[in-house]
């Protein structure tokens, strides 16, 4: 039960780390720029790629399931590296 319990822990920071990661981070910018040179700056697809409530769905839809289904240390020690980053983020903005 304990290591389910860090599962979703650990799962759920992930997911709030990789949607930053994609709809905020300057390293994925580029991304941004050919979905709204692609579909259009008006389309869904653009909108999607700015909206982080969006996003994190279609992330936690992948990365919850295997957190879940796989409580093993391999998939928490893979999903605590964007986790930790996201904590680190954080206690980084809090602390300023």
């Amino acid at each position: 039960m304990c290591v389910l319990i860090v599962s979703l822990v650990v799962g759920m920071l992930a997911v709030a780390r990789l949607t930053r990661l994609l709809v905020d981070d300057e390293i994925t910018i580029g991304i941004r720029r050919w979905v709204i040179r692609r579909y259009g700056e008006d389309s869904k697809m653009a909108y999607f790629i700015h909206c982080p409530w969006c996003t994190s769905i279609w992330i936690s839809a992948l990365v919850m399931p295997v957190a879940v289904l796989l409580p093993v240390v391999w998939t928490v020690a893979a999903l605590s590296i964007p986790a930790a980053s996201m904590v680190t983020g954080l206690l980084n903005k809090w602390g300023s």
